[in-house]
């Protein structure tokens, strides 16, 4: 069968493979990389011969800072590490340690079942449980689920997360997988793509104030295609143009990686750090400090997402390609 799984070693951890194997001529081989044990993290997403995921083995897969970690339930950055919520108030914190940057789960080891392979895809679903004896809890005490579906397809991959509220009140969340892609042609010739409307504006230590700032006649306006090189972005996007595409190119070998999600996913966060050999798009649910600034009466800007007691919430961001 075209489709197949496999394992391999990583920081003495077993990892999954995820892969195609072109039937045709005019289909392309896929493959994906991902640690269950190591924060879920998928450090592989191969084209042919393309690896567009950025992995530097330098760091682990438990840290927040190669592939393509998991933030949740509070993406990016929290203000003093600290927030409400109807009424209560809360410390975001891990074994005692206030945790400001990348939230709860991308250090953590998930769960998983066997890979399973049909006539249309390989999948591999894992999960997260958090209640009174998880870690996460301290920080985040609401007793639930979190499942993240790993695909491959004949068109690329799908990533869907499954949010499932066991306890008594509402809970908050958002969620962003922070991916980090290469620069295949260099950072004059690798090339971002973000149809949205709005820029958030920030403070100075990068969290957002609530004010939307339009992207027309800026510098930071990525409706059209713009290289890496032309940036120095950590900045979060909103009012996506609907029916419009975020992509990443690399018209140099002819490969564009288009990056589609549910409606949930409203925002984008652009990190393009210089003298880097990549930069990163990430989908998200929410804006930056979501639960802060909804609780400050910016609920459009933030979009923090919220799963009543004992119901589900899901989304899903699909990376597919396209040669040319």
């Amino acid at each position: 069968m075209a489709f197949y799984y496999d394992t391999e070693k990583i920081e003495e951890e077993t990892s999954y493979l995820l892969g195609y194997t072109k039937e045709s001529e005019n289909e392309h081989n896929v493959l994906i990389k991902v640690s269950p044990a190591l924060g879920n993290n998928l450090y592989c997403f191969r084209v042919d011969e393309y690896e567009v995921v950025h992995y530097d083995t330098y760091f682990s897969l438990r840290s927040y800072y190669t592939g393509n970690p998991i933030l949740y339930p509070f993406p990016n950055r929290l203000r003093n590490c600290f927030y409400e919520f109807r009424g209560k108030q809360y410390w975001h914190q891990k074994h005692g340690i206030p945790v400001f940057l990348h939230s709860l789960v991308y250090d953590e080891k998930w769960e998983c079942d066997e890979p399973r392979v049909t006539e249309t895809g390989v999948s591999l679903t894992t999960w997260i449980d958090i209640n009174t004896n998880h870690p996460i809890f301290e920080g985040f005490p609401f007793p639930h689920t979190l499942c993240v579906i790993f695909e491959v397809t004949r068109k690329g991959c799908t990533i869907t997360y499954e949010v499932k509220n066991h306890g008594k009140e509402e809970m908050p969340y958002g969620i962003s997988y922070h991916t980090f892609f290469k620069k295949l042609c260099g950072d004059n010739d690798s090339f971002i793509r973000v149809p949205a409307t709005y820029m958030m504006d920030l403070t100075d230590d990068l969290l957002p104030t609530g004010r939307l700032l339009n992207v027309e006649g800026e510098n930071f306006d990525l409706r059209n295609p713009v290289p890496p090189s032309k940036l120095d972005l950590d900045n979060c996007y909103t009012g996506m143009i609907p029916g419009e595409r975020v992509y990443i190119d690399y018209p140099a070998i002819g490969l564009r990686i288009y990056m589609d999600s549910s409606e949930d996913f409203t925002h984008m966060q652009v990190f393009t750090p210089k003298g880097k050999p990549f930069f990163c798009v990430e989908k998200q649910t929410c804006s930056t400090d979501a639960v802060n600034l909804d609780n400050k009466g910016f609920r459009e800007a933030a979009h923090l997402l919220t799963v009543p007691p004992g119901e589900e919430r899901e989304g899903t961001v699909s990376f597919g390609f396209e040669f040319y």
